[in-house]
């Protein structure tokens, strides 16, 4: 941890003025959308889908403030993985506004097909039902147009502030975490763990906020399955940060497991999603780019994750702890020894508090040199 740079606070409010154009851009979106859905009585199915189209804006807007939050933490904890990931998640966020694009279109074409045209609008005439889909196409459009012009110009600019930013944090992470090559690649594998788990918890939530209208559409997921995913998922990214925050091998483990269960769960609704419908009835018609989309990105990560937990997993086997040797503050690292309860007895000492112990050794043995030399 340390202050922010002057490169760091230009990326920050980068970032927050990035967040707040868009999002009073999008802003005007959604008023625009609801105005023209209010125009129409829709029936199930076109109330389902516009409450669906709600929501992938919202998820949209989330995702801004997500990068906000995410760059303030990888500036804090001078994080170059993270920052990477902020430059592919900004990628993600400009392929997801492509396919909200696509989904408006949906919403004007087939959500409206099967409703009472009921205008409440005096411009409108009352025998023309395509007249609000004219007039609100020409307002949302260069508007849409414009969000991803700015991501797309964004991309660009991020990538090389992330360039600059990681060669800044490079010499800061050398100085905190030794210059032993070992070290670092250790010191590396957790990061990118940690951010592989933030950024489950984005697509996580995110998938399960998109079942939320269900019933409406009529998906064949119940309030059982969006609860479970809910809880399931909130659970699972807990154990795993404080496990690796903490460095709790046997906890590690136990989301490892979960991960991998996990992952059967996504496999499976990605064919349920994707399987040719035979009946006629295709309760995905109108969301099935969305749903897919993060459910093959959310199946990437969590995959990722079980590797990189796995390497982690490994490490603190063999003895080898980077965050509680040489992530601590010197107050911490001679007054408060951390004994990991599942890992030891009180009769001898653990891998990770022998560990401390060596490290601070050579940092005394290091210590008195200098003084001597």
């Amino acid at each position: 941890m340390g202050k922010i740079s002057v490169l760091g606070k230009i990326s920050l409010i980068s970032f927050i003025f990035q967040a707040i154009i868009i999002t009073v851009l999008e802003a005007f979106v959604i008023y625009f959308h609801v105005n023209f859905v209010s125009q129409y009585q829709l029936d199930s199915v076109g109330d389902g889908i516009s409450e669906a189209d709600l929501i992938y804006h919202s998820i949209f807007i989330l995702s801004l403030f997500f990068q906000v939050l995410l760059v303030v933490d990888a500036l804090w904890h001078r994080n170059s993985v993270q920052i990477v990931a902020l430059v592919v998640f900004n990628l993600l966020t400009l392929a997801y506004v492509g396919i909200q694009l696509y989904q408006h279109k949906i919403l004007e074409d087939q959500g409206t097909q099967n409703a009472t045209y009921t205008p409440i609008n005096p411009i409108f005439p009352k025998d023309d039902r395509d007249a609000p889909k004219v007039h609100y196409e020409a307002l949302m459009r260069p508007l849409e147009h414009t969000i991803i012009g700015l991501i797309s110009a964004f991309s660009i600019y991020l990538a090389v502030m992330s360039y600059l930013l990681t060669k800044e944090f490079g010499w800061e992470n050398y100085k905190i975490y030794s210059s032993d090559p070992q070290v670092r690649e250790r010191f590396m594998s957790l990061t990118i763990l940690q951010t592989l788990i933030k950024m489950d918890v984005f697509f996580i939530g995110s998938y399960a906020i998109q079942l939320i209208p269900s019933k409406q559409i009529g998906y064949y997921s119940s309030i059982v399955e969006i609860a479970l995913v809910f809880f399931f998922g909130t659970l699972m990214l807990l154990i795993a940060w404080i496990s690796v925050i903490m460095e709790k091998k046997y906890l590690l483990l136990s989301a490892i497991n979960m991960y991998s269960i996990s992952l059967v769960y996504w496999a499976f609704r990605f064919t349920t999603i994707n399987l040719p419908k035979q009946n006629g009835s295709d309760p995905y018609e109108f969301t099935r780019r969305f749903l897919t989309f993060f459910l093959v990105i959310t199946f990437i990560l969590v995959l990722i994750t079980v590797h990189y937990s796995i390497v982690c997993f490994r490490n603190m086997m063999r003895g080898f702890y980077v965050l509680s040797v040489y992530g601590r503050s010197e107050n911490e690292k001679k007054n408060n020894l951390d004994i990991d309860d599942l890992e030891a007895s009180s009769k001898r000492i653990s891998k990770k508090e022998n560990a401390i112990r060596i490290h601070q050794k050579q940092a005394q043995e290091e210590h008195e040199k200098a003084i001597l030399d």
